[in-house]
């Protein structure tokens, strides 16, 4: 059974973030909000409630476009003009006074109470059969592709699926940016626990009341993340204005570094989105192009101790251009295998996947030898196709815990120096990949916050 809140002030967060999002940049730039005045009706529920699934990510734990959410937000708003008639008004409409009267539902849920109620069988991709041998497909493991559009799509079947709504928003917020929000909020109390919440101990604290004693049918992780919410909302209401313009900014900094990823039913807002580069769909349009996307199938909070290095070198030769690269994984995990409530880390088992540009030509990939067995896989080489118009090459790997893995791989395409061009993408949900690219004589750096060029 979900917990349900009808409005109150305390329930005012998410649509408060929304108002102050237009405030900021209202008072900063009218620019950046003016493409989404058209749709203050649609996401406000003026014409018709609205509704938005927030999927909560806990990024420690890496899925295609962001952590694996293990909980969902559900919040529905609508905004109806209610009439009120003036005493003098003898039923003239001339003197009739409307005003909009919002009314919020909010709720939270485990993602496994829709995730057990798919019918029947759906075929799972390789490597999640692989590595939980589930059977079918599920709806905890559905944030698959990188191309956020089609992970949504998925993820929007399986909830309906799963007796859920299938929203007219979908976006999914991760554990990082939240942490970022604790971090301009300060400690908070949450009552029903008599625990002091800061930005250092939020994780565990959550991590320890979903994992920790946890049987069948409890309702505790639901329970923990209702109160540690509440209690965090709360706390943002009385904050003043300049640290909610903070938390404002640090929002829509996220949904521009792709950290924070929105996928809409109505097509209109959904182009804007994709226009704005919030949507997380996968595009390039230079000769060269590269992404790295890592999903933690080791069942474990290995993500929270991962560092990460890649270095390119591009040489040219005959109208050819060669791309090598090396890939550096560092895992600070203190033990191989999670240790709650003291840490959630572990053996960085991850399936890994490439994509280049589709005309690649002369592939080819090293990776580092392990006694350690990600899975028992029948998958033992890389896997090579094509789709989003790239080549993807996906492959199993390990780091074990306090040691690092290199992965080289290199591939040449027939673009000569004079038409080179370069975009690296970024992983979405992931904070940061280091980037360091060569190119004769010059050396260019990026941490990879967002997609980076190099023309």
């Amino acid at each position: 059974m979900e917990i349900r809140h009808r409005f109150s002030p305390s329930h005012f967060f998410i649509l408060s973030i929304i108002f102050s999002l237009f405030l900021v940049f209202s008072i900063l730039a009218l620019k950046p909000i003016k493409p989404f005045l058209p749709y203050l009706n649609f996401l406000l529920g003026t014409e018709k409630p609205t509704s938005y699934l927030i999927l909560l990510g806990n990024d420690a734990e890496t899925r295609a476009n962001g952590g694996f959410a293990g909980s969902y937000a559900k919040l529905i708003i609508t905004n109806r003009k209610v009439q009120k008639q003036s005493p003098s008004s003898n039923n003239n409409l001339l003197f009739r006074i409307f005003r909009i009267t919002p009314t919020i539902d909010l709720s939270f849920q485990d993602i496994y109470v829709p995730n057990g109620q798919l019918q029947g069988y759906v075929a799972p991709p390789a490597p999640v059969q692989e590595a939980f041998q589930h059977g079918t497909w599920q709806l905890a493991n559905a944030d698959w592709e990188p191309d956020f559009p089609t992970a949504a799509t998925t993820i929007r079947w399986f909830m309906e699926k799963g007796d859920e709504i299938n929203p007219d928003n979908l976006i999914i917020l991760n554990l990082t940016t939240i942490k970022k929000i604790l971090d301009v909020v300060g400690s908070f109390t949450v009552s029903e626990y008599n625990a002091q919440i800061t930005p250092d101990n939020l994780y565990l604290f959550l991590q320890g009341k979903a994992e920790v004693n946890f049987f069948p049918g409890s309702t505790q992780k639901k329970d923990a993340l209702t109160a540690v919410g509440h209690s965090f909302k709360n706390a943002i209401l009385n904050l003043p204005l300049r640290k909610k313009l903070k938390i404002a900014q640090i929002l829509y900094q996220d949904l521009q570094n792709q950290n924070i990823v929105a996928n809409s039913t109505n097509q209109d807002f959904q182009a804007l989105l994709e226009k704005k580069n919030f949507a997380g769909k996968l595009t390039s349009s230079t000769p060269d192009t590269f992404l790295m996307i890592e999903v933690n199938l080791g069942a474990n909070k290995a993500n929270a101790y991962i560092t990460r290095q890649t270095t390119h070198k591009i040489t040219f030769q005959n109208n050819q251009t060669t791309h090598f690269l090396a890939v550096n994984f560092q895992n600070s995990s203190p033990e191989a295998n999670p240790n709650p409530p003291f840490h959630y880390g572990g053996d960085y088992k991850f399936f890994l996947r490439f994509y280049i540009p589709s005309n690649a030509q002369n592939i080819q990939i090293a990776t580092p030898s392990s006694s350690i067995q990600p899975v028992k896989i029948s998958m033992q080489s890389p896997i090579i196709t094509q789709k989003y118009d790239l080549t993807e090459i996906g492959l199993w790997q390990i780091t074990p815990t306090q040691n690092q893995s290199t992965i080289t791989l290199s591939y040449s395409l027939p673009v000569s120096a004079e038409n080179y061009s370069l975009t690296i993408l970024k992983q979405h949900g992931l904070v940061t990949s280091p980037q360091t690219i060569n190119i004769g004589d010059k050396t260019y750096e990026t941490k990879l916050e967002n997609d980076y060029s190099l023309n």
